[in-house]
């Protein structure tokens, strides 16, 4: 298998940019390949492809929680993160709004536009698998819009462009590059560190997350994000996927982790560097 990485197609998408980023960045020559879905991305990592580039968490939407799910019985390991900005603009062959009858948009695209697109009247939305899917029908069909990447925009003349359409002005989406080889990664002075675990679920009793969180807490662990996810077995059974500051190498990060391991099963995905961008927003 030679160097690889796919990531979610097609071509112009937000995850081929980060893909592309982080290639750049890391000064890496591998090979982009295209999955139509999260799933056929996510299982041709180790497989066909050699590492994964995929959407994690949105600013405003949240987790992904087909990759979460996915994590929690595959062999894969996260090796680093990419933070990308995320703007929306809604396009068309139209003079003005009140002309367009119907809107075009990724379903996911439209959860992070939900109130602009909400103030349009008269519309019906048309949900797409993809934004240059969107991008592609609206050009097909009269009296269409379509809400597009802003940097789709380039390259075509629009008669209508309404910039950044998008609910939150800073909107962000961080991305996760998998591998099915955990990172190798060492402490380094100058860099900051993050750690993902996923605690499985054991055996459910008043306090059970408690007991979890103390062990981060005493050892003044920050936690950066904490998310439950149902078993799929039983109502009320979840597994707690976290991410923290900090290194495994760390010794209190080692040894919170450990002691969690002493009375539930833990999954460790890896310590990885923090995305530059995430360091500034949090400055």
């Amino acid at each position: 298998m030679k160097n690889s990485i796919v990531t979610l197609g097609p071509q112009g998408t937000y995850s081929e940019i980060a893909t592309k980023q982080y290639l750049k960045t890391n000064n890496l020559d591998f090979e982009i390949s295209y999955a139509s879905t999260l799933g056929r991305a996510l299982n041709s990592i180790g497989r066909t492809a050699s590492a994964g580039m995929l959407p994690i968490e949105n600013f405003s939407e949240g987790f992904v929680n087909p990759v979460l799910d996915h994590l929690v019985n595959s062999q894969l390991y996260i090796r680093a993160e990419m933070l990308l900005p995320i703007r929306f603009s809604l396009v068309s062959n139209c003079l003005n709004v009140d002309d367009v009858d119907r809107v075009f948009v990724q379903f996911v695209a439209k959860g992070q536009c939900a109130e602009y697109l909400e103030s349009i009247q008269g519309v019906s939305y048309i949900s797409t698998e993809s934004n240059t899917q969107s991008l592609a029908l609206m050009l097909e069909n009269e009296g269409a819009a379509a809400v597009v990447p802003s940097h789709l925009l380039a390259g075509h003349h629009f008669n209508l462009v309404i910039d950044n359409v998008t609910d939150y002005k800073n909107n962000q989406t961080r991305f996760l590059l998998f591998s099915d080889r955990m990172s190798e990664s060492e402490i380094c002075p100058l860099v900051s560190f993050k750690t993902s675990i996923i605690v499985l679920f054991h055996d459910d009793y008043p306090g059970y997350l408690e007991t979890i969180l103390r062990c981060f807490t005493a050892r003044n662990i920050n936690l950066t994000s904490i998310v439950s996810r149902p078993t799929r077995q039983t109502f009320g059974k979840y597994h707690f996927f976290i991410d923290l500051d900090g290194h495994l190498q760390d010794k209190n990060v080692s040894e919170a982790v450990d002691e969690i391991s002493k009375r539930f099963k833990v999954k460790v995905l890896g310590s990885y560097a923090k995305s530059a961008t995430e360091l500034i927003a949090n400055s």
